[in-house]
């Protein structure tokens, strides 16, 4: 008697079927997912069961489970009592935007490659008040990482895979299932193998080698009083610092990008490796009070490693800490945070308040000799609200105090003729800033917290063929601490680059407008113009682009019957020229300086997307104004941006 499979009722999930675990619990998880790819390519090849005068429905050929029975929210959603589920995205819009500076809007300068060190060209106000390690420069690749809870009612894999020309590769396995209707568990795993591009000696001379995964689950008690997420995220970071462009005699801006260019640094290295373990778990006593309590225990340690003299002579200055044959400064930071506390709902008032006790610590060593420690222990008190109006739309705030002084406001209005928001925030100098120790840089610093008010708006108009969004960004601070390269006069006697904090403070607005305009129903153009003026910018901390432009044009289709989705056209960025922030190697750190401008140059991409059936590819060519005049962008100062490339790549899921 064949087995009759309950394909008339989606709703009903696989493990309820399922009467060994073994199916699931697999040695090593990269077998999983090829056990699931071949399952999948069985399935499709076995011939539909047939009987004579059988009253059983033949469904075996219907794709029945799918991106809408595969669906996910956010921790963040459920805690405000509001888990909106979210299917598989099978868009291919913009879908060849890889990268991590495309996926940002180009809203970052990097070192040139993918995955090299990032920072964000506009001020970012940081998510924590309290006490941070100040290594930021792989912050991006960490925060991608956003953990997805599933809710599958058949196991569900993707695979996501680029293949960018000389040597840049990523890939990404995703792999979710539901053990029973309540408990659901997954990982997500991450490999960045990316080849040097200036002299690239060979296929796998890698300039960055990153590796992340996560393992996640979420379980409720089968009458809902009871609720639990739990994940623990692990990334591994080793770059290859080459130091930017060797300047020879005779050097002009062009030498920047010819084949023939040299690297300052052969043997340094970045290492960057973070953990944590996360808990969030709650108890409903109804809907008007939920008590909870989240746990999270995190983990960062930097590592610089370089042969003594094995750089340009100079290239860090004449300041030696410890003679010794190589340079090996480390620096871990840990924090342990425990947040109790109470919320639900009144009517359509989400209201929370909690207590949380943060203890960190943070150790810093050059060589082998010399080491500074430091403990704390951080209390917080703080409150969360969210109230839905309906002739307006939403309403948020949170208020954080800390015990030494340091707050947080911040204030929410979203509707969809316009958005606002308000941040004001007092928050600590991170620990790099206020003590370090290393072979070329040491210092003790006692800054005081840095002072934040940042205002943000939008006006919304739509229609089905034209949307507009003016906008203006207002951001002032006060005690703004920043590294800075020191004064050729004193060079000779100090460090190349120090953290410093201003005398004064920095004033900076950025209007901007927002335009999506749909022609001929397939024929798509979207754009964002921002200018920037910084009006008062005590000594010089902060350096922006006038004008910075992003825009798409496009054309979208859909063919035979919706089992061909195609998106192709061009993508254009400019920023005109300004004084970019420089990047100083043994501390991973981005400093102003005044002595180099990166030019203006218009970035020009084209590109290419199809989604056939549960597939999606894309094509892509890289900086094509470059392969015509032979000079490229400056994406930092000594660090020549992508030249013109061809990338590929694809991803596929499967859902059973």
């Amino acid at each position: 008697m064949p087995e009759i499979k309950n394909f008339l009722n989606p709703a009903i999930h696989t493990s309820q079927r399922l009467f060994l675990p073994v199916h699931f619990f697999r040695p090593i998880l990269t077998l999983l997912f090829l056990a699931a790819i071949v399952f999948q390519a069985a399935a499709q090849d076995q011939a539909p069961t047939r009987r004579r005068g059988s009253r059983i429905i033949d469904d075996t050929t219907k794709q029945v489970y799918g991106p809408k029975t595969s669906r996910y929210y956010y921790e963040q959603d459920f805690f405000y009592n509001r888990t909106v589920f979210s299917t598989i995205d099978t868009a291919i819009r913009n879908f060849h935007r890889w990268t991590y500076m495309q996926q940002n809007h180009y809203f970052y300068q990097d070192l040139g490659n993918i995955a090299t060190a990032m920072k964000s060209i506009y001020f970012k106000p940081p998510t924590m008040i309290g006490a941070t390690s100040g290594f930021t420069a792989y912050d991006v690749y960490w925060d991608a990482e956003k953990i997805r809870y599933f809710d599958t009612k058949s196991p569900y894999s993707n695979m996501r895979v680029n293949l960018g020309g000389k040597g840049r590769s990523t890939t990404k396995i995703t792999f979710s299932r539901n053990i029973k209707p309540n408990w659901n568990i997954g990982f997500n795993y991450r490999a960045l193998l990316i080849d040097k591009q200036v002299q690239r000696a060979s296929k796998g001379d890698r300039n960055v080698k990153a590796t992340y995964y996560d393992l996640y689950t979420t379980y409720e008690t089968p009458d809902s009083s009871y609720r639990l997420f739990f994940n623990f995220q692990r990334s591994k970071h080793d770059a290859a610092e080459y130091g930017g462009i060797l300047q020879g005699e005779n050097f002009t801006y062009k030498d920047y990008f010819s084949t023939d260019a040299q690297p300052s640094l052969h043997e340094a290295i970045s290492e960057d490796l973070r953990m944590n373990v996360h808990l969030y778990h709650q108890y409903k006593v109804g809907s008007a009070l939920q008590v909870y309590h989240i746990f999270d225990r995190y983990r960062q340690g930097n590592n610089f490693v370089d042969v003594v003299a094995s750089e340009p002579k100079g290239y860090y200055g004449s300041f030696v800490n410890i003679v010794n044959d190589s340079t090996n400064d480390y620096a871990k930071f840990k924090a342990l945070r425990n947040e109790l506390g109470i919320k639900g709902n009144l009517l359509k008032l989400f209201y929370n308040g909690y207590y949380a006790l943060r203890n960190v610590s943070y150790t810093n060593r050059g060589g082998t000799y010399i080491q500074n420690s430091y403990t704390a222990a951080e209390s917080y008190i703080g409150g969360r609200m969210q109230l839905a109006l309906d002739s307006i739309g939403e309403l948020g705030g949170w208020v954080e105090v800390q015990q030494n002084g340091n707050y947080r406001i911040e204030g929410t209005l979203k509707s969809r003729w316009f958005e606002a928001s308000l941040k004001q925030m007092q928050y600590s100098p991170s620990y790099l800033t206020q003590s370090y120790v290393g072979m070329y840089n040491v210092w003790t610093n006692d800054f005081n917290s840095t002072n934040m008010t940042q205002v943000n708006g939008y006006i919304h108009y739509k229609s089905p063929s034209f949307e507009l969004s003016p906008g203006l960004t207002f951001t002032t601070l006060n005690n703004y601490v920043y590294f800075k390269e020191v004064p050729d006069a004193v060079k000779d006697t100090v460090q190349v680059v120090q953290p410093f904090q201003t005398s004064d403070g920095q004033v900076i607005v950025s209007p901007e407008v927002k335009v999506s305009l749909v022609m001929a129903r397939h024929i798509h153009f979207n754009a964002q113009f921002m200018y920037t003026r910084v009006l008062k910018n005590a000594d010089n901390a902060i350096q922006l682009p006038a004008v910075f432009v992003n825009s798409q044009l496009s054309y979208e289709n859909i063919f035979f019957n919706g089992n061909l989705d195609m998106h192709g056209g061009i993508d254009f960025h400019f920023q005109s020229d300004y004084f970019a922030n420089s990047y100083w190697v043994p501390t991973q750190q981005f400093y102003t300086q005044q002595s180099f401008t990166s030019p203006s140059f218009p970035l020009i991409d084209l590109f290419f997307s199809a989604r056939i059936k549960r597939g999606r590819i894309f094509l892509k060519y890289n900086n094509l104004i470059q392969a015509f005049t032979k000079e490229g962008y400056m994406a930092t100062p000594q660090y020549p941006g992508q030249r013109p490339i061809l990338d590929f790549g694809f991803d596929w899921s499967f859902y059973d």
